[in-house]
């Protein structure tokens, strides 16, 4: 066990107490060295959270942590116990952190999205490039794409079962609105996170369909299908009869290009709402992945009835080929938030230099452009825009104001106008 992967977590709300502490928990390859926040009560909440879990996982990784897991009262301690910083505060803090740890030569797992905007990364070109020339590695926890299924799909897809894809659509939808969601007014200041569900549940999509596509495709253009509040009051943390002022639905097309040259059409939603797709039918599901292609169509999930091993309700992957043959993959019903066990397993994995990681710094940023693109889509009344046009126009707003605070706002304030 002297091996094992010490992480430093900063931030500990929410998200780092539903996912990453139980998914560090049960990994044998990391320990959480400790904890840092502003709040030290909820530090101390989370460290005990940890050691229980460790003790009801039977993980021997707790003989570690009983006699090193602390919390920390400032920064500059932590960065001397940890191989990983593993930054769980809200966007807006998200890359003064990593800058720190950059500073102080520290690998990086950061929460979605990896800033408040694309503009905010203007100020931190410095610190992505340290990154980069120093090797140190970079995760995003997108966690879904860490999930055994839809690993499976990606293989099935990248053996060339339906061919090449032509079309792909990934649904997320947030499945604890009323007790997660409405409880935290941040999530609903545009100036907090950066926009509504787009921003909070839509990286989850994004990086579904990028993975799913090879993760080797380029982002081209984005058309805002619906992109609103589509129930416009609510009772948020508490406060009845709240005007909405981000998105809790988001229906966006991504265009992208293969390394071959080809287009292919992204339909991404991201909801706080629970509804439907693009053509109102009810997805069923929280979660839904699709892809067709030259050869037929692959779907995720189904839930079917298995006579054979797996025996009983199973999960499956369907493939569906031209001429209407099906064949499904059936694969046991994967334990809960097994997604966050493989990505832990994997930080080791990639700390270690055995695997790269899924995804990296480019990618997060993409994905920033690729949200920063759809907002302006809607201002301009659904028109397709390139991400090219998106930055310009940006680029225009923000020269308007003359420190970054104020065009990282200025930005926000005019793609959001009309909400």
């Amino acid at each position: 066990m002297e091996n094992v992967c010490k992480i430093g977590v900063i931030g500990t709300g929410f998200v780092t107490k539903m996912m990453h502490i139980p998914g560090i928990a049960k990994t044998k390859k990391c320990v959480i060295q400790g904890f840092y926040d502003i709040k030290k009560d909820l530090a101390e909440e989370a460290k005990s959270l940890y050691l229980s879990l460790l003790e009801k996982n039977k993980n021997p990784v707790l003989d570690i942590a009983l006699k090193t897991t602390k919390i920390y009262g400032t920064l500059e301690e932590m960065m001397a116990d940890v191989d990983v910083v593993d930054i769980c505060t809200p966007p807006k803090y998200h890359m003064d952190n990593i800058k720190f740890a950059v500073e102080h030569g520290k690998h990086v797992i950061c929460e979605k999205p990896l800033a408040i905007n694309w503009w905010t990364l203007k100020a931190y070109q410095d610190v992505l490039k340290k990154m980069k020339d120093q090797k140190l590695k970079f995760m995003l926890h997108t966690q879904g794409i860490w999930h055994p299924l839809i690993k499976e799909g990606r293989d099935l897809i990248a053996s060339g079962t339906i061919g090449d894809i032509i079309k792909i659509r990934i649904l997320h939808q947030g499945a604890d609105i009323k007790k997660h969601t409405v409880n935290l007014a941040p999530l609903w200041d545009k100036f907090h996170g950066g926009g509504g569900a787009l921003v909070d549940i839509g990286p989850h999509a994004f990086a579904g369909m990028w993975y799913w596509l090879g993760g080797n495709c380029e982002t081209e253009a984005v058309e805002a299908k619906l992109l609103k509040a589509v129930v416009p009051v609510r009772t948020i943390a508490g406060v009845p009869n709240t005007k909405v002022m981000v998105d809790d639905d988001a229906h966006v097309t991504i265009t992208w290009k293969d390394p071959a040259g080809r287009i292919i059409t992204g339909d991404m939603e991201a909801s706080w709402n629970k509804k439907d797709w693009f053509e109102g039918k009810p997805a069923g599901t929280d979660i839904f992945y699709e892809a067709r292609g030259t050869k037929g169509t692959i779907s995720f999930p189904h839930i079917v009835f298995s006579m054979a091993k797996p025996f009983g309700i199973a999960v499956a992957i369907k493939i569906v080929d031209n001429e209407g043959k099906v064949k499904l993959v059936k694969f046991p019903i994967p334990k809960k938030r097994i997604e966050d066990v493989v990505f832990f397993d994997e930080v080791a994995d990639v700390v270690a230099g055995k695997v790269e990681s899924r995804n990296d710094a480019r990618f997060a940023e993409d994905m920033l452009q690729v949200f920063g693109a759809a907002y302006l889509s809607r201002k301009k009344g659904g028109k397709v825009t390139t991400l090219r046009e998106f930055k310009d126009y940006a680029t225009g707003i923000a020269n308007k104001f003359p420190t970054a605070g104020e065009q990282i706002k200025g930005i926000i304030a005019d793609l959001f106008d009309g909400f």
